[in-house]
């Protein structure tokens, strides 16, 4: 009789980074669609919204460079933030070109539950390293998100 192989004989058995990196992306963009559905955004959106939490008025084009997106999906998915009361955007009076972003105070009252989300999810990844692994964890997922950025 023939097995079907389950996820986890397949991350035991792989060897090839890439397939690994994929397996992780897909799964954490699953949950984080799970756990964001409540407040009607997705996975871009959070992301988008935790910089906004760390610095507000950045423009929509360094916004969309620091984190690797297109300027169209940033286009969009501000166009989403906007729709549900989460941002709001307002042209550079010094270069009409460029659009400031902001959040509302809907977008301000999220934040602890969009955090909250965050690390949770840093919590499950981390899941089962001791303390003195962590580091070294993440400087070799660092290392290789620094070579994927050259891509």
């Amino acid at each position: 009789m023939n097995e079907e192989e389950t996820p986890i004989q397949w991350i035991e058995d792989i060897d090839k980074i890439a397939a690994l990196i994929s397996f992780t992306y897909r799964s954490v963009q699953k949950h984080f669609a799970k756990e964001l559905a409540l407040y009607h955004i997705g996975w871009g959106h959070f992301s988008i919204l935790m910089s906004l939490y760390r610095q507000e008025g950045r423009s929509q084009d360094s916004l969309a460079q620091s984190r690797g997106f297109d300027k169209t999906m940033i286009a969009k998915s501000i166009l989403k933030l906007e729709k549900e009361g989460i941002v709001y955007r307002i042209t550079d009076p010094e270069d009409k070109r460029i659009k400031r972003l902001y959040l509302t105070e809907k977008g301000r009252k999220l934040k602890p539950e969009i955090r909250k989300i965050g690390f949770e999810m840093n919590s499950l990844l981390l899941k089962g390293f001791d303390s003195d692994e962590l580091p070294s964890a993440i400087e070799i997922v660092r290392k290789i998100a620094l070579n994927a950025a050259q891509l």
